[in-house]
């Protein structure tokens, strides 16, 4: 049983439902949520540098606060919908974050996929990787215009 080095079970949470909007289950898939990878990002910001922490604290907060002011109440009490709509704001710059809440959205959606994709989940359900496999001989290029 993993136990949370970083993040408060609250700030656990919501970490949870932000990595499983970015990354939810579907009909190939579990998500994030059932990943785990909030319990990645805990471990990888407790073993990161202090402004790397301080920054996911700040994301974080900026995400509650931008939350509380549209809809009056915390991110995890939202609908769907809005919590859609916060991520969709959150998101806008993807490609040139100038908010804390747009540079937060860039390193959470990045984090998220690193987490996801190197658990069991990621790399056998979704990915459906089989693992490394010997060959007794490589054929090379088969393709005629490639020929010898």
């Amino acid at each position: 049983a993993y136990k949370l080095q970083f993040f408060s079970p609250e700030q656990n949470a919501l970490l949870d439902r932000l990595t499983d909007i970015i990354i939810p289950t579907d009909d190939r898939s579990p998500g994030a949520s059932a990943a785990k990878v909030s319990l990645f990002i805990d471990l990888m910001a407790a073993n990161s540098r202090k402004d790397a922490q301080q920054q996911w604290l700040a994301g974080l907060k900026a995400v509650e606060e931008e939350t509380s002011r549209r809809f009056g109440k915390p991110f995890l009490q939202c609908n769907a919908q809005q919590q859609d709509q916060l991520m969709t704001t959150m998101a806008a710059n993807e490609g040139k974050p100038s908010t804390e809440l747009e540079r937060f959205f860039a390193r959470l959606k990045s984090m998220t996929i690193d987490g996801y994709y190197t658990s069991e989940i990621g790399i056998h359900r979704e990915l459906r990787y089989k693992g490394n496999t010997a060959l007794a001989e490589f054929p090379g290029c088969t393709h005629p215009e490639h020929g010898a």
